[in-house]
């Protein structure tokens, strides 16, 4: 009786800690979404969780599906703790990236390298690294980046008139949001910026709480989209890891390689004191993976 009660006692606060842990996770995914291109997909690949992120949206949708309870309360977990990583960092964020933008960005570039020695030796899986897959990957990132249009401040304040047209693009712009949302090193605002979306997308949400009836039917059209696409992405790249793991995991890591490169602030002065602060940023970064990685092993 004593064991029994004590392995329920354990079993509880096995389950408390991995509600808190996803909680804390999604917080992470959340911030990382927040800031400038910086993919939440990444995130997930650092704190271990891509392939149950993926493989739980894709398992939502199955007509047979034992844990789909399961899946559900996992996604929810996240996307709550997302949720509070959006607008509790938000404002955060904001006020590094004014007080100190190049130490905030090597802070982040310390938690993505860290990462990739740790992503290399638990998702290969003892599978043969692709050099192509990888080179494929980062050449995705640097073109992103190239062909990135010059950062502006945009308010669109004349929205489109509802037409079956507008409809249809808003669905897939959508798609397009939803569907780079959750894939490592890449952007969705970036992707958005390059195909001439961004702004409208950015000022439907801002402008929500006037609940015009074309913003409001604007924004319905574009979560439709926004699930269909993290549906059809978590879909595509669960079948991937599936059947063609190695090559699928060398793609990530070029891009999460690639999505490193194009982090680092080049268009700097640097001087003794942003060099050192920068160094201990990153390296502040790397401790905060190699902690986390510390606790899933322990986990």
């Amino acid at each position: 009786m004593y064991n029994y009660v004590g392995n329920s006692k354990l079993n509880k606060l096995g389950r408390v800690y991995s509600v808190i842990k996803n909680l804390i996770s999604g917080a992470a995914v959340g911030i990382a979404n927040i800031i400038p291109g910086v993919s939440g997909g990444t995130m997930l690949v650092i704190l271990g969780l891509f392939d149950k992120v993926m493989e739980s949206i894709s398992n939502v949708f199955k007509l047979k599906n034992p844990n789909r309870v399961k899946d559900i309360l996992f996604l929810l977990q996240v996307l709550i703790g997302a949720g509070i990583g959006i607008v509790g960092f938000a404002r955060i964020l904001d006020w590094l990236f004014v007080i100190c933008p190049v130490q905030t960005m090597f802070w982040f570039i310390g938690l993505i390298l860290l990462s990739i020695p740790t992503l290399i030796k638990s998702e290969l899986k003892g599978g043969k690294f692709s050099w192509i897959a990888f080179a494929i990957g980062a050449i995705i990132i640097f073109a992103i980046t190239y062909f990135k249009p010059a950062e502006q401040e945009l308010t669109i304040t004349n929205f489109p008139p509802i037409t079956i047209q507008h409809l249809i693009i808003m669905v897939v712009v959508g798609m397009i949001a939803g569907g780079t949302m959750i894939l490592p090193g890449v952007s969705g605002s970036m992707i958005l910026l390059i195909i001439g979306q961004y702004y409208l997308f950015k000022s439907y949400i801002s402008n929500v709480t006037s609940f015009e009836p074309s913003i409001i039917i604007s924004l319905i059209f574009i979560a439709i989209g926004v699930g269909s696409g993290i549906l059809l992405s978590s879909r595509l790249t669960t079948y991937f890891l599936k059947n063609k793991r190695s090559h699928t995991v060398s793609f990530i890591i070029g891009l999460v390689v690639a999505s490193t490169i194009v982090l680092i602030p080049i268009n700097e002065s640097y001087n003794a004191s942003l060099i050192l602060t920068s160094i201990a940023s990153l390296a502040f970064g790397a401790g905060i993976v190699y902690l986390i990685n510390k606790l899933n092993t322990k986990g």
